[in-house]
């Protein structure tokens, strides 16, 4: 064997995350047992003290740290013998070039006969290709070496990786949510075979514990019994009926006895239209157009949202998306997330033309940024005062941050509110409600017209009902304490390796900032160290802890999470 799976996706991944950069390391043997060395690339730091000494050129592209070399030495001493010596070519092929022969030479034979020298190709960022060479004493050349045939790692590749090339070739960018592709953290995204409680087992057996949770849903965990056998019960009875039901009767009196605020509700089938559904009441019975909205808060696709949005639009640094007419997003008026006086501005200067606020109570899609104090109460003193709608995006923070939401957390009632995640148990689900006055606007009892084929389903309610049977107060307390004592932890250890770390918690709620101040809104947040997270998040990854692949997301403890975990 030349490779294992793990040790070629090890050089692939520290590949990518010193690109542009050449990576190297060694990997020695002792027997059966396999340890990979990464090294240090030194070269920058020495072209930055000599520069004449050591250019930057190809040939002395990488240079290994001595202290590297030593540890190389020591293991070498308790008879460890090298048997892989990597590096990566930036932005070429994986060939063994002339600078690479001369380095592995010493006085014309190779100073590691019996090793293989494999080269991995990284072209803008990504893996291309990865190849081997060994030495060949009929040849006195380094000759290439098939990997398949070697019983290398290319011979039986991972699950994970068949199925994302497949992917790839029929979907875009392979998911189904920009998100999921990695493209925040780099590498290639593991594929989920299952979820049982708070651990996730990908197609190649590899178990996580998963600080994920579906992106919120998931506040019990995986497959909680409960909610499996609530929707098994329910598809026992059939899966859609496009008529009313007794569950949906059932789940709109749970959500208006949780929130006060909203008097009549309409459930959906996703948080996008929940909060496209509740701009256009807004706008109906406001008779006005224009829309204000935070930078950095997500509330959904929908073409009136994506002005300056968070969650994957920051990820992939797209402040507006194609495809949105600049009339359309001309009604979008933003201000940053906890600045008050923006929005005082705003509505000084066209606030008859306003028709709603909406905001994310606590942002999830930047990272995790809570309100300042007085902030909420600002935006409801100053809607009112105009006449505007305040909307509340309660996706994530409903039934999370607490049972009634940031609302209740906060005491700050919104004229509308918007739901998801928790009240569909992991199905897709949402639902949008309000005061009876502004509620009325909606079809069949007024103008605003909104519906859905999928609206109440039978199985979302049965398992968003299951859920929400399980939490309680005594759920609340649990869940944040379990989120502080992680927080407190992880803030800790990346503190004792001398890196900054704001980890802010929000009841079961995190987030993950590599920076010196709790960011407080879109830019500060923009401003954290997202290389180091993408490094952060493969190295927790390969311990088997699953943390969001993007800087911009925040980690969801569960009630399955056991103080261990």
């Amino acid at each position: 064997m030349i490779l294992s799976p793990d040790e070629l996706e090890a050089i692939r991944r520290q590949a990518i995350e010193e690109y542009p950069h050449e990576s190297c390391g060694v990997i020695v043997a002792r027997g059966a047992e396999r340890r990979l060395v990464r090294c240090r690339n030194a070269q920058n730091e020495l072209h930055a003290k000599d520069s004449v000494r050591h250019p930057r050129d190809a040939r002395t592209a990488y240079y290994i740290d001595p202290a590297d070399l030593l540890r190389i030495g020591r293991l070498e001493a308790e008879g460890f013998a090298v048997a892989v010596i990597y590096h990566s070519h930036v932005d070429a092929g994986a060939y063994f070039s002339e600078t690479d022969k001369r380095q592995a030479l010493l006085g014309g034979e190779p100073a590691y006969p019996a090793a293989t020298y494999v080269v991995t190709s990284v072209l803008g960022g990504r893996p291309e290709a990865v190849a081997a060479f060994r030495w060949s004493s009929e040849r006195s050349d380094f000759v290439p070496v098939d990997l398949e045939a070697a019983g290398g790692a290319t011979e039986a590749p991972r699950d994970s990786k068949r199925l994302w090339d497949r992917a790839a070739a029929v979907m875009p960018g392979g998911v189904n949510s920009p998100v999921r592709a990695f493209r925040g953290v780099g590498g290639e995204p593991f594929f989920v075979a299952r979820g049982a409680g708070a651990r996730l087992w990908d197609v190649d057996g590899r178990e996580y514990i998963d600080f994920l949770g579906s992106w919120g849903p998931l506040i019990l965990g995986h497959a909680p019994a409960p909610v499996v056998a609530a929707i098994a019960e329910a598809a026992a009875r059939g899966t859609s009926y496009g008529a009313p039901t007794p569950l949906e009767v059932e789940m709109a009196e749970a959500l208006t006895a949780a929130y006060p605020s909203m008097e009549l509700v309409r459930l959906v089938s996703s948080g996008t239209e929940a909060a496209m559904s509740a701009i256009r009441v807004a706008r109906g019975a406001t008779g006005r157009a224009l829309l204000v909205k935070f930078d950095g808060c997500y509330h959904g696709h929908a073409d009136s949202l994506l002005v300056k949005a968070g969650s994957g639009g920051a990820t992939f640094s797209i402040p507006d998306s194609a495809g949105v007419p600049a009339p359309l997003a001309g009604l979008t008026l933003t201000a940053p997330f906890n600045d008050l006086e923006a929005v005082r501005a705003l509505f000084r200067a066209r606030g008859s033309e306003i028709a709603a606020v909406i905001v994310e109570p606590v942002a999830g899609n930047m990272g995790v940024v809570p309100p300042q104090p007085g902030f909420l109460e600002g935006l409801r003193a100053t809607t009112r005062e105009h006449g505007a709608v305040l909307i509340f995006d309660e996706v994530i923070t409903g039934f999370r941050v607490a049972y009634g939401g940031a609302q209740e957390r906060y005491g700050v009632s919104p004229d509308l509110t918007c739901l998801g995640k928790i009240i569909g148990g992991g199905l897709p689900v949402g639902a949008y409600g309000g005061s009876r006055a502004l509620m009325g606007q909606v079809a069949p009892l007024g103008p605003v017209y909104q519906a859905g084929t999928l609206s109440g389903n039978p199985l979302a309610t049965a398992a968003g009902l299951a859920v929400l049977d399980e939490l309680d107060e005594g759920a609340y307390r649990m869940l944040a304490g379990r989120a502080a004592q992680f927080g407190s932890w992880l803030t800790d250890v990346i503190a004792e390796a001398g890196l900054p770390v704001q980890v802010p918690v929000v009841g079961p709620m995190m987030g993950l900032f590599f920076a010196e101040e709790a960011p407080t809104d879109y830019e500060s947040a923009k401003a954290a160290d997202a290389k180091l997270y993408a490094r952060f998040f493969h190295e927790m990854l390969e311990r088997g802890i699953a943390l969001p692949p993007s800087p911009f997301e925040a980690l969801f403890p569960s009630l399955a999470h056991s103080k261990e975990e």
